[in-house]
């Protein structure tokens, strides 16, 4: 008996290292392959052409903080306007009215399958004329609001399938009405798995909102471009763009997928 003591004891140290070799495995290909992509990163950026002259974009830090500013003003305010329309959206999806369900079902695919280029296009200079609105600004998140209300809606419906099929018969055996169903029951359950969608929708809004530099909005692309046109820099232009962008997306990215993993427990 002892001896099986002995054995067992043994074969769980055992196990125990080589549980401990595999984790300090994993840690250090994890930290080998973040080293390999900063090198690869400053490579890129300290070799993408000779002479390069960071202090020509870098020397308009004051429009380069204004252009920052305003292209997280128009993502938030887009992000916002897409939570409250993609969730009347989403309603309208579902609808019990055929003809409200198909149209939207139908408008939905349309928007996806639209370029946003294109989409800015006809809200700016189709929508905007035609109502004889003369703000860019606004025009601009229009177009991102109008873009991402379908995906917003869609996350909404991903979202609500954490409600069994258990608690909307109990809610019909209850005649609970569409608010208190939505109120007291399925918005408080679909805010969780939501949170880590809407990071990654705030950052694809984001990213589309440099299209905006085509109806002359002062957000990082527009800005960029003009200094960089000014004083012959396009590359570090765009390399410092590009640094611009991924300081604002890569930490969205990676607290939305945090809060997937910890939601998703």
């Amino acid at each position: 008996m002892s001896w099986d003591l002995i054995t067992s004891s043994a074969n769980q140290r055992n196990k125990q290292k080589k549980l401990k070799l595999i984790e300090l495995s994993d840690k250090t290909q994890k930290i080998s392959a973040y080293a390999a992509i900063f090198l690869m990163f400053a490579a890129i950026l300290l070799n993408a052409t000779d002479n390069l002259n960071y202090p020509l974009i870098l020397e308009q830090s004051g429009k380069l903080v204004s252009a920052l500013l305003t292209t997280l003003a128009i993502s938030l305010m887009t992000l916002l306007f897409s939570v409250v329309g993609g969730f009347l959206f989403y309603l309208a999806m579902k609808s019990k009215n055929v003809f409200i369900r198909t149209f939207f079902s139908s408008l939905g695919e349309i928007v996806m399958g639209t370029p946003l280029l294109v989409m800015i296009f006809l809200i700016v200079y189709v929508f905007g004329i035609f109502f004889n609105i003369n703000s860019k600004f606004m025009l601009g998140i229009l177009s991102l609001t109008c873009y991402m209300i379908p995906y917003v809606a869609n996350a909404y419906e991903s979202s609500s399938a954490v409600i069994d099929e258990d608690q909307y018969t109990v809610m019909n055996l209850y005649n609970f009405s569409t608010y208190k169903r939505y109120r007291y029951v399925i918005l408080p359950q679909m805010i969780r798995p939501l949170i880590p969608a809407m990071l990654n929708n705030l950052s694809s809004i984001i990213k589309g909102s440099a299209l905006l530099k085509i109806v002359s909005i002062s957000e990082i692309s527009y800005v960029i471009t003009v200094i960089s046109n000014k004083n012959y820099a396009s590359i570090e232009g765009y390399l410092i763009m590009w640094v611009m962008y991924l300081m604002i997306t890569i930490p969205l990215s990676v607290l939305a997928s945090g809060l997937g993993k910890r939601y998703a427990k």
